[in-house]
C-alpha cells in the first residue's frame, strides 16, 4: 500500500507586524454606509477577547503573493532535503493571485503555481504546475489532490503550497478585515509504502445553502469610497463565528480513507459559502 507521507514544511511569516493598535485610526461603518456607534478602542477589544488576535502580519510593499510561496516553498524543499527536479506536481491554493501593492486587483494569469515553479528554476517540464482557488480550506483540499496522486501511483513527490496577501482586499472601513492577514506555507509529500505512516482518512464538507454570501466580494463599507467600482473581500463575521461553533464541532461522520469514498457525501466543514 502507497500512503503520502510530508516530509518537509516550510513557511513565509511578513516581517511588518501590525497590531490591534493600528486601527485605533481606522474609520469603521456598517454594511449601510453608517458610521459605528462603538468607540474603536471598544471594538478592537471586543474582536480581540472572540478571536484571540493580538497582531497580524502584512508583506512588504515589494511582495506577492507568489514571492511569499517560493520563500515557504524553497524551505520545504530544503527542510526535506530532496532534488527540486524530483518533483512531480506544484500545487498552489489561494483566492486571489498575485495583488501588488496599494491595489486591490487580483492577478491570476500566469498562475501563481508556474511562477513559484519559475522562482524555483525548476526545469522538468514533467513537474505540472497549477492552482487550487477553494477558499480557506484550499491547502487542505490541495493535501488531499496531491495524497490521491501519490497514492494512484501517477506522482511520487508534491509540493504543497498556501499563499495569500490578503491585507491589499480588504475594505479598511470594515471591522471584520481585521483578521485578515498576509503569509505562506508549504510542504513537501512523497510516496512511502509504510503502512504506519502518512495521511490515514480525511473529511471535507461544503454548505452551500443560507451560508453561501459569509464570504464574497462586494463594495466598501464607507460611503464615500475613492472608487465605487471596487470590491474588497467581505466576511459575515458573526455568521463564520457561529458557524465554527455550532457546525464543526458536532460533525462526527465517517472520514475518507482514500479507497472508499462515498460519492454523495463530497462535502467540506472548512468554509461555509466556498
Amino acid at each position: 500500500m502507497i500512503q503520502s507521507v510530508i516530509i518537509g514544511t516550510g513557511s513565509c511569516i511578513p516581517e511588518a507586524v501590525i497590531s490591534n493598535d493600528h486601527f485605533l485610526r481606522a474609520e469603521f461603518f456598517d454594511k449601510n454606509g453608517e458610521k459605528l456607534y462603538q468607540k474603536n478602542k471598544a471594538i478592537i477589544e471586543k474582536f480581540s477577547t472572540i478571536t484571540g488576535i493580538r497582531q497580524r502580519r502584512y508583506a512588504r510593499p515589494d511582495q506577492q503573493a507568489s514571492d511569499l510561496g517560493f520563500v515557504a516553498a524553497q524551505e520545504a524543499i530544503l527542510n526535506a532535503g530532496i532534488d527540486k527536479e524530483s518533483l512531480d506536481y506544484v500545487i498552489v491554493a489561494h483566492n486571489f493571485g498575485d495583488v501588488a501593492f496599494e491595489t486591490n486587483r487580483t492577478k491570476q494569469v500566469p498562475t501563481l503555481a508556474s511562477k513559484i515553479k519559475s522562482l524555483l528554476q525548476i526545469q522538468n517540464p514533467d513537474c505540472v504546475a497549477y492552482d487550487l482557488p477553494f477558499g480557506c480550506p484550499g491547502w487542505i483540499e490541495g493535501l488531499i489532490q496531491a495524497s490521491y496522486f501519490i497514492r494512484s501511483g501517477d506522482a511520487k513527490r508534491c509540493l504543497l503550497v498556501g499563499a495569500e496577501t490578503l491585507s491589499r482586499v480588504i475594505d479598511r472601513h470594515d471591522r471584520d478585515s481585521m483578521i485578515f492577514s498576509d503569509g505562506a506555507g508549504a510542504a513537501i509529500l512523497e510516496a512511502h509504502g509504510s503502512p504506519d505512516r502518512g495521511i490515514i482518512a480525511h473529511k471535507t464538507r461544503t454548505y452551500a445553502g443560507d451560508l453561501i454570501n459569509a464570504l464574497g466580494m462586494d463594495n466598501s463599507c464607507s460611503p464615500y469610497p475613492d472608487d465605487k467600482s471596487d470590491l474588497f473581500l467581505k466576511m459575515d463575521g458573526r455568521k463564520v463565528y457561529e458557524f465554527a461553533l455550532t457546525y464543526v464541532p458536532a460533525y462526527q461522520g465517517p472520514a475518507h480513507t482514500g479507497r472508499n469514498r462515498n460519492p454523495t457525501n463530497q462535502q467540506s466543514p472548512h468554509s461555509p459559502g466556498e
